[in-house]
């Protein structure tokens, strides 16, 4: 019982941070950045001079945003573990097929009800 309560505080928790972070933000400019630097060596009229000009920019940038997810992510994993101290078996649930079934009900609900909340105010 203690391991769906945390499951649904911390799914809750989980997708406020990640809405705060703007993770998905963050990845739409991962993938962008990806997609600037596969055209780039397409252009076969630039000279390489320019090409390792953008690159370096490119490769900056997206190691920036590269570092950005990680952080994220660990800060996630640390969350995560650091309540499995407090309950024993809460990886063990939200790994299983139940948890991870429940884990979606959760966030596709609150997802909802924050929505329709926000839609009022």
């Amino acid at each position: 019982m203690i391991n769906h309560i945390l499951l649904i505080i911390s799914s809750v928790l989980i997708y406020e941070f990640i809405r705060y972070t703007k993770f998905t933000d963050i990845i739409k400019s991962n993938l962008k950045i990806y997609q600037k630097i596969l055209r780039l060596f397409k252009f076969k009229n630039v000279s390489d001079f320019r090409k390792e000009k953008l690159l370096f920019n490119y490769l900056k940038s997206l190691f920036t945003l590269s570092i950005k997810i990680f952080l994220i992510l660990i800060l996630i994993l640390i969350f995560m573990i650091s309540l499995d101290l407090l309950s024993q078996s809460f990886l063990n649930l939200v790994i299983s097929i139940f948890g991870i079934i429940e884990l979606t009900l959760v966030v596709i609900i609150y997802h909802q009800l924050r929505k329709k909340i926000n839609a009022k105010l």
